[in-house]
């Protein structure tokens, strides 16, 4: 009878199945139903004993449906409706009828608090035991009042289980809304990093070129084509982290070395703009800036990291452990071969004031 209780599930399509497996429940009603038939034979006696199971199994499924919501009205009443017909029921199939209170008690354990649902169970079993003793013509089982408390301890148990795999439910949904959130968050804040400096200096070199078309226009020009590369550079950016791909974008692998290095502990020395680097070196660039603060996140065991980007150089150094640092692995060999076949040179080894430095020169 507890698994009836899973309507406690978000879900309509998980209420119907709940609703379902709780009515299979309902085949145990063969027992009184038997009684009844074998106490009233005939026609009427037929009549009577499936109006009252019909009764007795649509209040039953009420109350399924209906424990799990906040407005419970429908659920108080379909369990009122219960209670008379298990009455009834005991009236007609004589003590085969009390099997009924074993679905009373799994009903209390589903609307009622757990202290009420103690009470409730423990004076059905009161009842079940009272009963056949008062009645001379009634037969004691010992059966039915364990079957009552175990049928209220093993709903209420499982209502319980299914109250926090619901809880669970929530919180994961809430999870996933607030990773979203930070998600969202982060992009916006990638994008401010890229995009805030770079917009910031066209619109400096806007204004210049506007005073400097009626007085230099040679100076002017020039002030023009650098917001166009300035505009066309940005807007790779944009696409780069739009797609994910940071392999192209060095403003991108500044705010992902920000990101590492503060996650790893170790102050960040980063450039505030990379507008200075054009063309091809950008992309260069921020392969180097990528896999110097890769090592030094993995390896160097750094307090402090420092970058430093110039129109034809970029450098990486840290104040971390030398001897954890110095081993050129593949990402080093990768990055040297990029360098000379820029036309450019990679320098890999201890820092003058300890640590590590990488530094790489490309002719601009």
């Amino acid at each position: 009878m507890v698994i009836a209780s899973s309507p406690l599930v978000p879900g309509t399509s998980r209420r119907g199945r709940g609703l379902i497996i709780g009515g299979l429940w309902l085949l145990f009603l063969v027992s009184p139903v038997t009684e009844a038939l074998h106490k009233h034979p005939g026609p009427w006696g037929a009549v009577l004993t499936a109006a009252v199971t019909v009764a007795f199994a649509f209040s039953y499924l009420a109350v399924l449906g209906n424990a799990s919501k906040e407005d419970k009205r429908l659920g108080w009443l379909a369990f009122a409706g219960m209670v008379a017909m298990a009455v009834v029921f005991c009236v007609v199939a004589g003590e085969g009828g009390m099997f009924t209170f074993v679905y009373l008690a799994a009903g209390g354990a589903m609307m009622l608090t757990p202290y009420v649902a103690l009470l409730w169970t423990t004076g059905l079993i009161a009842v079940a035991s009272a009963i056949p003793l008062a009645i001379p013509s009634w037969e004691f089982e010992p059966s039915i009042p364990f079957a009552v408390g175990m049928s209220a301890l093993a709903s209420f148990g499982f209502m319980q289980l299914l109250r926090r795999n619901w809880e669970l439910v929530a919180a994961q949904e809430e999870i996933a809304r607030l990773a979203v959130n930070e998600e969202r968050l982060r992009f916006s804040r990638d994008l401010h990093d890229i995009l805030g400096h770079s917009l910031t200096v066209i619109t400096v070199k806007a204004e210049l070129a506007g005073k400097l078309v009626s007085r230099a226009p040679e100076q002017a020009g020039a002030e023009i084509a650098d917001v166009e590369r300035l505009a066309r550079e940005a807007l790779a950016d944009v696409r780069s982290t739009v797609a994910g791909y940071r392999g192209t974008s060095l403003a991108a692998e500044i705010t992902q070395a920000r990101r590492s290095l503060e996650a790893a502990g170790i102050d960040a020395v980063l450039p505030h703009a990379v507008d200075g680097v054009t063309g091809p070196q950008r992309e260069l660039f921020g392969w180097i800036v990528r896999e110097g603060v890769t090592n030094v996140v993995r390896h160097s065991h750094a307090r402090t990291c420092t970058v430093r980007i110039t129109p034809s150089s970029v450098e990486v150094v840290d104040d971390g452990s030398l001897a954890a640092s110095v081993a050129e692995g593949s990402g080093l060999a990768g990055l040297r071969e990029r360098v000379v076949a820029a036309g450019g040179t990679l320098v890999a080894g201890p820092a003058s004031g300890g640590g590590f430095r990488l530094f790489a020169e490309v002719p601009a």
